[in-house]
């Protein structure tokens, strides 16, 4: 099977610096995983991106030139005129060689992503975010008019795209690489938040609870949002709660292993939640406020704790019940989301498409 993996934001990545967690990482074991089992695959992705064993296609697009989307509000994006003429250099390099791919599948939350790649047969967009931005949705309604499939990440975000207006009754389930990740069956005493440092995320949440609980805490994971670290998580810092950076998957899988516990005190509906799986295939359960995806993620009672939303006192009484969660069956649990599992269910898709099912 050929197929070109569209992601234009795809920063520089290699083996060791791929972050953990999140859609970048999330295509890079996609796209190597499928290139491990011998499908040709073609990445469209910003200068500089790689990805081992897969082709990547230099199309000039400068990473500089592109900015995050602003997430939980609608936003005019001010790098739109570079969006849509980078969308229009992938699309016209995949119409000018169509006979060198067999399904084509986007991986951006981006309005122009949908609409260059509109006439093109067939075109799979995975749906990575909720559905926060007006103008996306308008154009990822017409892009399933024009024949696109979209995907979910999980069964919560199917469910929102389709309340917005934009059904969605298929979901392609992410994976992680659980043999990767060291098993701890002790663990230890302090909590992890791992993440971005962004405001929907709520690591100052975080630092509170797990201060209310008498615990001490480390924050690790990229700051997105810097206005927000500035002001909210910098002065919360402390002696019990410090902050790791954004540090390499197996840095960060160690970092899980000894700890007691992940917190993920999210402030908004979580498509997915990668890294609640790889704290999870470390034997470490996960305490987090019941939203979006991470309700199929965390067996509540069992691998750790859904707490109701916002409800900061009962996430900390969460937090002083993990010594009862058996660190076995958090592994367990991982183990239904795997790279297997995942490419699995994308090879089945991609044969129905290339057949024109």
């Amino acid at each position: 099977m050929r197929i070109a993996l569209v992601a234009p934001l795809v920063s520089p990545i290699d083996d060791e610096r791929i972050p953990p967690g999140g859609a970048q990482a999330l295509l890079a074991d996609l796209a190597a995983g499928l290139a491990s089992r011998g499908h040709r695959v073609t990445l469209l992705a910003a200068s500089g991106s790689r990805v081992r064993g897969v082709e990547t296609i230099d199309l000039g697009l400068d990473p500089a030139r592109f900015v995050p989307a602003v997430l939980g509000r609608a936003a005019e994006r001010s790098d739109d005129a570079a969006q849509r003429l980078a969308f229009a250099l992938i699309a016209r390099w995949l119409a000018e060689h169509r006979g060198g791919w067999d399904v084509v599948h986007a991986h951006a939350y981006d309005a122009p992503a949908f609409d260059a790649l509109r006439p093109l047969r067939p075109v799979i967009h995975t749906l990575h975010l909720a559905p926060l931005d007006p103008g996306v949705v308008t154009a990822a309604a017409a892009a399933v008019r024009a024949g696109a499939v979209l995907a979910a990440v999980s069964w919560a975000n199917a469910r929102e795209w389709t309340a917005a207006g934009v059904r969605t009754d298929l979901v392609l389930p992410n994976g992680v690489d659980v043999g990767a990740i060291p098993y701890s069956a002790t663990g230890g005493p302090d909590l992890l938040f791992a993440g971005r440092i962004s405001p929907e995320k709520g690591p100052a949440t975080a630092i509170r609870a797990a201060r209310r609980a008498g615990r001490e805490i480390v924050l690790a994971g990229p700051v997105y949002d810097r206005a927000h670290f500035v002001s909210a998580v910098e002065p919360l810092l402390a002696g019990d709660a410090r902050y790791a950076g954004a540090l390499a998957r197996p840095d960060l899988y160690r970092l899980m292993g000894v700890s007691a516990a992940l917190l993920l005190p999210v402030r908004w509906d979580e498509p997915f939640g990668l890294v609640a799986v790889e704290a999870q295939a470390a034997g470490t359960p996960v305490v987090t406020f019941a939203r979006g995806g991470l309700v199929e993620l965390v067996a509540d009672g069992r691998t750790g704790f859904l707490v109701e939303t916002d409800d900061e006192d009962a996430f900390v009484a969460a937090i002083r019940r993990i010594g009862g969660i058996d660190r076995a069956a958090c592994r367990r649990n991982a183990e239904r989301w795997t790279i297997a599992r995942m490419l699995d269910a994308h090879e089945r898709l991609y044969a129905r498409l290339a057949r024109g099912a």
